[in-house]
């Protein structure tokens, strides 16, 4: 299958199956890059961002078998202010065209479920360069500011780019 072909599914993580986003893990040298799978779902339980958030932990989902997991939070009165917190694909699943996979899901998702979202946006590290060209690849830009827990630069993905996701 070619990876413009994969189909991934966001599975909302619950009490039935969050155990197995614990057994997830990134490469080791991506360990810097990405908040550990229980960390990410504290983040989501305690609201990090406010209570003014919807804080949303998925599982990613592929040919029936969990692949990785994605966060996002949104804040449903905004413009601007939807957020991809974090996005792992599994070290052993990775290489294999998920990880942009369930970006762009996760980018329909939430232009899906937030009629005002004007813009989807995400930090990446520096370092991490194979996941800034993948978000460039989708049309994700720079935006100029850092990230306030990290000091990473900040993407954006609006207008033209990302009514591409929309349904």
């Amino acid at each position: 299958m070619k990876p413009a072909d994969l189909e991934v599914i966001l599975e909302p993580v619950d009490r039935r199956n969050y155990h197995k986003l614990f057994t997830m893990q990134p490469r080791p040298e991506q360990i810097s890059f990405v908040t550990p799978p229980r960390w990410t779902l504290a983040r989501c339980y305690v609201r990090l961002f406010g209570d003014a958030f919807e804080h949303l932990p998925h599982l990613i989902v592929a040919a029936g078998e969990v692949v990785g997991y994605s966060t996002t939070a949104c804040d449903p009165a905004s413009a601007d202010d939807y957020w991809i917190d974090d996005i792992m694909i599994d070290a052993e699943h990775q290489g294999k065209g998920y990880g942009r996979a369930a970006v762009a899901e996760t980018i329909r998702m939430i232009a899906a479920r937030y009629p005002r979202c004007r813009a989807v946006q995400l930090t990446c590290f520096r370092a991490n360069t194979a996941a800034a060209a993948l978000y460039k690849s989708l049309g994700f830009e720079l935006t100029g500011g850092v990230d306030e827990e990290f000091g990473e630069p900040n993407y954006s993905l609006s207008g033209a780019a990302l009514a591409k996701f929309r349904k």
